[in-house]
């Protein structure tokens, strides 16, 4: 049953005191007592209630708007996502209000609770964590929303993810094909989606006790800098390596320093990446890389949420896209 949205009056009423002066203490008006403000104050945090600042200017005026959150503005996996998302709800005449938390889970908490004051019709998140605060917000505001990149511990929140462990076992049937006297795992630092690629990476790498393993690497400049601490460290001049990068845009500054040092790829270095985005082909070197059916995520979420805001009492539905190895020119076998 869906849960009744708690109101202006409902707090007044708890409180006992008139819907001026919660709206007073919501506006933080110096007007009210500091001991009756934080009464107020508790009984709106006890019922997860967000003031709706927009309600009278909204009345019988319907915005058309969803939200969508994001973790980066500047991950080209996000921003092809948001892409494939906007092309089927401006097709519905809705509107994309986006943002991103940078993976700070307090900065998802304001993103979302300004998007549910504002009541946008709709919201997707990429949340922090598979347990964000951010989720029980969603449920109590009967705002219809979706996760992406990431699969909920609770069964009754709709998702769209790619199947992350198959992922992790494709890039490790490819390394055992490729049977490399070196073999280098580079991840970003944690979250859900990339524990999944790790464990199905490791779980089916044949060589695993050999593996070596380098966290928190997460973007282009700083794959751009691995780079030539894998060539002085690990010996990729003098073995024959390959790399598997659980991102592709860390892959690709990696690639850029290693032909810049003189490294042949694939021929010395082998180069594995994760998301296939779009100028993963446009390489010097044209990546190899697990496809998550980026577009995909973004087109399915936005179907998805269109039809949770004309039926929100459908079941919530359930996405897990099947991941495929695209083969290119950094990783191929002899």
């Amino acid at each position: 049953m869906k849960k009744k949205n708690v109101t202006i009056s409902d707090i007044a009423a708890e409180a006992g005191v008139s819907k001026a002066t919660v709206s007073r203490v919501i506006s933080d008006s110096p007007k009210v007592k500091a001991e009756l403000k934080a009464r107020i104050q508790q009984i709106m945090k006890d019922h997860s209630y967000i003031p709706n600042h927009l309600a009278q200017s909204l009345a019988g005026s319907p915005r058309k708007t969803v939200g969508i959150v994001i973790d980066e503005l500047t991950n080209f996996f996000f921003i092809e996502v948001a892409d494939g998302f906007d092309q089927i709800i401006s097709q519905a005449d809705y509107c994309m209000q986006i943002s991103s938390s940078k993976w700070n889970a307090e900065k998802e908490v304001k993103l979302v609770q300004h998007l549910i004051s504002n009541r946008v019709d709709g919201i997707v998140l990429a949340p922090v964590s598979e347990e964000s605060e951010s989720l029980e917000m969603l449920k109590s505001s009967g705002i219809p929303f979706i996760l992406i990149n990431v699969i909920p511990t609770q069964k009754e929140i709709a998702y769209v993810s790619c199947d992350n462990y198959q992922g992790g076992k494709l890039a490790a049937d490819f390394f055992n094909k490729l049977n490399r006297p070196s073999n280098i795992l580079i991840t970003g630092f944690s979250h859900q989606s990339l524990s999944l690629r790790i464990n199905g990476f490791k779980d089916n790498f044949n060589r695993c006790d050999k593996l070596i393993h380098y966290e928190n690497i997460s973007t282009y400049e700083q794959g751009y800098e691995m780079a030539s601490v894998l060539v002085v460290r690990n010996g990729l001049s003098d073995t024959k390596t390959a790399l598997f990068v659980t991102n592709d845009n860390v892959a690709i500054g990696i690639i850029t320093r290693l032909l810049e040092l003189g490294i042949s790829i694939p021929e010395q270095v082998s180069v594995i990446g994760y998301d296939d985005i779009k100028i993963s082909s446009f390489c010097r070197v044209p990546l190899t890389t697990v496809s998550q059916g980026i577009k995909d995520i973004g087109k399915i979420a936005a179907m998805e949420l269109l039809e949770m805001i004309q039926a929100p009492e459908r079941p919530k539905p359930k996405h897990k896209i099947e991941p495929q190895l695209i083969v290119r020119q950094s990783a191929i076998l002899d």
